[in-house]
């Protein structure tokens, strides 16, 4: 059996294995005109069995219910053929778009899809019969009850609720679900009253590999907000353009420990503080946030900490970058009521009014000035634009040359090589 055009590697060594051991898996397809084995995802899911595979042809898919689809606790893999554009989980705007409450584990895997529009109804968090106007949990996708599926390369776009926009993982019974997320996008999720404008972390701790959050928003914590001994772990991730009303315009940790390697901030804003990100132990210092060779770059705050704001909280940072944000106190970095934040090996510049504000820890090894060098190494005349200037400046060194600026490539050679560099960065230096 040959796999479907452009099926994700999932799907293909699924395939092989049931093509070669057909008692280890079967096959459900899904088509909207019904040339498929089913027409509705939810009903391949109610018919397959742990090992099976659902493959979802391109379409918009609906159902007349709470949810698009339930997993109900399978060790399955549901993935789209073709693109995550062709292929269309909506809620219309008026239901979730998945739910795992089955206790759902790792070997639940959703890929592929786009899930948009999407909002939850109402639940009864709280149990008084009265329907509270925060009642609204995870409007693209909400796993509860210690359930842990895994998510890949998914696009959320659109979704709202007033706790996760796109993702709600936890439930009001405190138990943990630690989803894995990886390659999804979020675009434009949240509600400017609600919580975690893409993603609600209730004392639960996902793994979130290479994902991206852009224009995101949400009252705190305009992409992700971690609550309760939430603690993350955010490998490769990137934050653009998200929005808090108030606190954390890209991530807001109230007594959680996130830990995050690799991830850019850029041109976050809060209307309050933490252009970026928000850190708040108020009860204790004992959570504490991990960052790691992250970029914080045009973060803005209305108030302290353009890029990061520390409240009762104290961040471990190390080989990070804060350059070119902004706040009315502490341009990079505000820390204040028992915050000491630990910097070591960091690049602190360009930042206004100020680099940091309040107490921190200097670990060593740190860079903290009023500029920043040139971004690019081939504006020669440091007039922040690769033009004329250069091209002269490359012309007087050209030929054999030792230490030479305009030898961009360090061969000891000024020539065509370094030109041809030059023109690739013609322009302005950002």
């Amino acid at each position: 059996m040959n796999p479907p055009p452009y099926a994700p590697i999932a799907a293909v060594l699924l395939i092989s294995a049931s093509a070669c051991n057909p008692v280890l898996a079967d096959v459900l397809t899904v088509n909207l005109d019904g040339s498929g084995d089913f027409t509705s995802i939810q009903a391949a899911i109610d018919s397959a069995s742990d090992g099976d595979l659902v493959l979802v042809s391109p379409g918009i898919y609906t159902e007349p219910s709470d949810h698009v689809i339930d997993l109900v606790g399978k060790d399955i893999v549901v993935s789209a053929i073709g693109t995550a554009q062709e292929t269309i989980i909506d809620g219309e705007g008026i239901r979730r778009g998945i739910f795992c409450g089955s206790g759902e584990t790792a070997s639940t895997v959703i890929e592929g899809f786009t899930i948009r529009n999407c909002f939850p109804t109402w639940y009864d968090w709280n149990e008084n019969g009265a329907i509270d106007f925060w009642e609204y949990f995870g409007g693209g996708c909400w796993n509860r009850d210690g359930s842990n599926p895994t998510i890949r390369e998914c696009i959320f776009m659109e979704n709202r609720a007033e706790y996760g926009g796109a993702i709600y993982n936890g439930d009001e019974n405190g138990a943990s679900s630690n989803p894995h997320l990886e390659g999804c996008q979020f675009l434009d999720n949240g509600l400017a009253q609600g919580l975690g404008g893409a993603i609600y972390n209730m004392r639960s701790s996902p793994t979130i590999l290479n994902c991206a959050f852009w224009e995101n928003r949400s009252y705190f914590g305009g992409a992700i907000l971690n609550f309760n001994g939430s603690d993350p772990t955010l490998t490769g991730c990137a934050f653009l353009s998200n929005h808090a009303i108030s606190d954390g315009g890209a991530m807001y940790n109230d007594a959680s420990e996130p830990t995050l390697a690799e991830c850019e901030f850029i041109e976050n804003t809060a209307s309050d503080d933490g252009g970026a990100i928000f850190n708040a132990d108020p009860s204790s210092i004992a959570n504490i946030p991990v960052f790691d060779e992250c970029l914080f770059r045009g973060n803005v705050a209305s108030a302290e900490g353009g890029a990061m704001h520390n409240f009762s909280a104290s961040p471990t940072i190390t080989n990070c970058e804060f350059s070119e944000n902004a706040a009315t106190g502490g341009g990079a970095i505000y820390s204040w009521n028992g915050s000491t934040p630990a910097i070591g090996s960091s690049t602190i510049c360009g930042n206004t009014p100020d680099q940091i504000g309040g107490p921190f820890s200097d670990q060593g090894s740190n860079s903290i000035t009023d500029t920043c060098g040139s971004d690019c190494p081939t504006d020669l005349d440091g007039d922040g634009t690769t033009g004329g200037g250069d091209l002269g400046l490359v012309f007087v060194e050209w030929g054999r040359c030792r230490s030479c600026p305009a030898d961009f490539n360090d061969d000891g050679m000024v020539n065509g090589i370094d030109l041809g560099m030059l023109f690739v960065e013609w322009g302005p230096c950002f």
